[in-house]
């Protein structure tokens, strides 16, 4: 029979959540900072700046993917922690190593931008968004193997194979994406651009819940 955790390894789960907040607002400003105005002789020459931003397209394109894919990193991660009641260690710690992931994202979207046809900054990129996908997924599966610590009306048996699923899936299709690079940089990007593309649209997948109206915030219930 699971035990409530101790105080000794208890965090407050609005301090966490807010931290996590705080590490995805400032992803999404460094993500943006790596579009810099293009340098140009004449200041007044259409056709040299035209040049100049269309060279930025890479750099552009791999932004509006990074961009997308943390959007929808936020949004599960927010609907993961919706239904917690308690946070315990492990999940802290576990949480820390998503995070940690996640917040090195800008860094192969650089890369990406600067050498977009380069096999080695597809594999950087796809193996960082691989050990995101694998510590949220593992994230989930620890905390339904612990079991004591979301609200009563989360449905665990429904819960636990829609994460052994997740687990399976985001991280395999990203790691599937990088090693197709030595096959097809196209490919590879296709599987990237599907992954975020796929989450966009909402699915009952990530909290199945015993009573479907417990998944209305109590803010918004009417009064």
């Amino acid at each position: 029979m699971k035990h409530a955790p101790t105080p000794k390894n208890y965090f407050p789960k609005l301090r966490l959540e807010a931290f996590s907040d705080g590490v995805f607002a400032i992803l999404i400003t460094l993500l943006v900072l790596e579009l810099k105005v293009p340098e140009v002789k004449d200041e007044l020459s259409k056709d040299e700046l035209w040049r100049g931003l269309c060279r930025l397209t890479p750099k552009f394109l791999s932004w509006v993917m990074s961009f997308l894919t943390v959007c929808v990193i936020w949004v599960n991660h927010n609907r993961f922690f919706r239904y917690f009641k308690i946070i315990d260690h492990g999940i802290f710690w576990l949480n820390a190593i998503f995070l940690l992931f996640t917040s090195f994202i800008p860094f192969p979207t650089a890369v990406l931008g600067d050498y977009p046809y380069n096999e080695t900054a597809i594999l950087l990129y796809g193996g960082a968004m691989t050990g995101m996908g694998l510590t949220f997924a593992l994230m989930r599966i620890y905390a339904v193997k612990e079991g004591n610590m979301f609200e009563s009306n989360v449905d665990l048996s429904q819960l636990s194979t829609k994460s052994v699923y997740l687990f399976f899936w985001s991280p395999a299709l990203y790691l599937l994406g990088a090693l197709l690079s030595f096959v097809s940089i196209y490919i590879s990007y296709a599987i990237f651009i599907y992954i975020p593309v796929y989450y966009l649209f909402p699915k009952g997948i990530y909290f199945p819940v015993k009573d479907e109206l417990a998944q209305v915030p109590k803010d918004f219930e009417e009064k």
